[in-house]
């Protein structure tokens, strides 16, 4: 098995751009009204909206699945807790490269993957038992992957790492000293 490791970096706008959009209130407002600012985020999807909250559980910082969704902008927002660690890579027709993946610290601000990331299929809280996240996707992708386990997906594209002999670490050392179970 070939071990590669992925350095944790700190999200900022121009960091996380060829993935998708940081979801927080940053630059001049679309509108709003005396009391509040609405800044509107470009969300996209081809089937009904699905809103849910995921609770990612702690585990290994190891990455096997990677997916990409082909209908669907995707959005993640954690709801306190824990901060949380993604991975993601950019939009490509071809699987992503292991060395192409980035790893991005989540702490309060959420994330809009832009339609084709491809991402890991987990979050990791970085401490704790778990880290809650608002999840914003579409109810077609959603179902599609729940309802029918083992069929080859339509909606999304799926790569096993670990079925390709590659064993990919996040890199948690810099972040804390005692890694989650």
């Amino acid at each position: 098995m070939r071990r590669i490791s992925l350095p944790v970096s700190p999200i900022s706008a121009e960091a996380f751009a060829p993935y998708g959009r940081v979801l927080s209130p940053a630059g001049a407002r679309d509108t709003g009204r005396e009391g509040y600012d609405i800044w509107i985020q470009p969300f996209a999807a081809q089937n009904r909206p699905r809103l849910q909250i995921v609770r990612y559980h702690a585990r290994p910082f190891i990455v096997a699945l990677v997916e990409r969704h082909l209908h669907v902008t995707e959005a993640r927002q954690p709801l306190g807790g824990s901060p949380a660690l993604i991975v993601v890579a950019e939009p490509s027709d071809t699987s992503p490269a292991p060395e192409s993946l980035r790893a991005f610290r989540l702490d309060g601000e959420g994330v809009l993957f832009h339609r084709g990331t491809w991402h890991a299929i987990d979050a990791y809280p970085e401490h704790g038992s778990h880290a809650d996240f608002l999840f914003l996707s579409e109810e077609a992708t959603v179902n599609e992957l729940f309802e029918h386990p083992g069929r080859l997906p339509e909606r999304t594209q799926v790569h096993d790492f670990r079925a390709a002999g590659i064993e990919l670490v996040i890199e948690t050392n810099a972040l804390f000293k005692k890694p989650n179970p």
